[in-house]
């Protein structure tokens, strides 16, 4: 019987999107694990906050711009989410560098946990807590550090600060690389773009922005400035 309901609800998500269980979050909108298309994935409000579209995103990013491999060139994820970012890195690239996550939201670091499996990932430290305060407060040095921070569709402004920018660079070891996930939904947010890539340009000697259209209409752009 348990089979059936999950063929039918397999079958089903190809015609209506299909909730599988939700959890009441106390930083955002509501997350709902959900079945489209066939495939399981994490959303809030009016955004996929992994394994759905974004998790295409940054795939395809990660093919243009492969990160470097290796047990000495750790990884800090500052809005972990479900782990998109992290099982890609290591479950689909398979790359053997450390990973930690930083995630805000305790239920959204539940549904990674409950339905994708996150804790099965090697050489993952999870920490709870606001990333601005992680990393204005961080001693350690990685080789990559990708923010991917969101309530909703909106970055609390505060991380799109020099001062924010300023901190995570010093965290950075000598050829370093951050990457900034933005998403740009209307023409608002291309000119918050455009001062976000001032702002690259001021802080990194060599930048550049990856246009990612998964979503056309709401396409990712990857900011990364790196240290030479």
């Amino acid at each position: 019987m348990v089979r059936a309901k999950d063929t039918f609800r397999y079958l089903s998500s190809f015609a209506l999107e299909q909730t599988v269980v939700r959890y009441e979050s106390k930083v955002g909108p509501e997350i709902e694990v959900c079945l489209i298309n066939g495939r399981y994935q994490i959303n809030a409000g009016s955004v996929n906050y992994s394994y759905g579209p974004l998790h295409d995103a940054f795939r395809r990013y990660f093919n243009l711009d492969p990160p470097e491999s290796g047990a000495d060139k750790p990884v800090l994820i500052l809005g972990f989410g479900g782990g998109s970012v992290a099982t890609i890195l290591r479950t689909e690239r398979e790359l053997p560098n450390p990973l930690t996550g930083v995630e805000l939201d305790e239920m959204m670091l539940r549904a990674g946990r409950e339905h994708f499996g996150v804790d099965k990932l090697t050489d993952l430290k999870l920490i709870t807590g606001d990333a601005s305060e992680y990393i204005r407060q961080c001693s350690d040095k990685f080789s990559l550090i990708v923010t991917d921070i969101y309530v909703d569709e909106l970055i609390p402004v505060v991380f799109e600060q020099k001062e924010f920018l300023t901190e995570a660079r010093r965290c950075l070891l000598p050829g370093g690389k951050l990457v900034f996930n933005k998403l740009v939904s209307d023409s608002g947010k291309e000119s918050e773009l455009k001062v976000l890539e001032v702002l690259f340009g001021e802080l990194f000697p060599e930048t550049k922005t990856y246009r990612i259209p998964v979503n056309k209409k709401m396409p990712n752009y990857m900011l990364t400035g790196s240290l030479t």
